[in-house]
């Protein structure tokens, strides 16, 4: 490890901390899951029965090239969002060698101009969790939110 020794301490208080946050980042996601559904253009993320997810990152899909301009939307109204992964594995340059050109896997390219990660952490309170999908429903449906 890397870790110094006060790094170290300060991880060790914060482990005690890892079940509750993961219990809360679950409860954010399963009320984003709740909001946000029959929402048109807005695709929520699938969680296979029988498992479950940490939610480090909540990440929707934007449909019908309309990730871009809600993203600008949500943060001309204070909302932070991410694309954490906007090329796609086989289009980055340490991977062009396997020889998998642009076009050659079309769901990995369209999900990577679709995804965005909406705010996510323990802390979010249900207040800052409706405005974010409040914004999110007054862009996809201007005059219904």
């Amino acid at each position: 490890s890397r870790l110094d020794a006060l790094q170290a301490a300060i991880l060790r208080v914060k482990l005690s901390y890892l079940d509750e946050w993961t219990a809360r980042r679950q409860q954010i996601a399963s009320r984003y899951d709740e909001l946000l559904s029959n929402l048109g253009g807005v695709i929520t993320p699938y969680c296979a029965p029988n498992c479950t997810h940490i939610f480090h990152q909540y990440t929707v899909r934007v449909t019908g090239g309309h990730r871009n301009p809600l993203q600008k939307h949500l943060g001309e109204h204070g909302i932070g969002t991410a694309v954490y992964y906007p090329l796609p594995l086989h289009l980055q340059e340490c991977f062009q060698h396997l020889g998998y050109p642009e076009g050659s896997l079309p769901i990995s390219e369209r999900a990577s101009r679709e995804v965005l990660s909406l705010p996510m952490f323990p802390e979010l309170s249900k207040k800052e969790q409706e405005y974010v999908v409040q914004e999110i429903k007054s862009f996809v449906s201007p005059g219904t939110s």
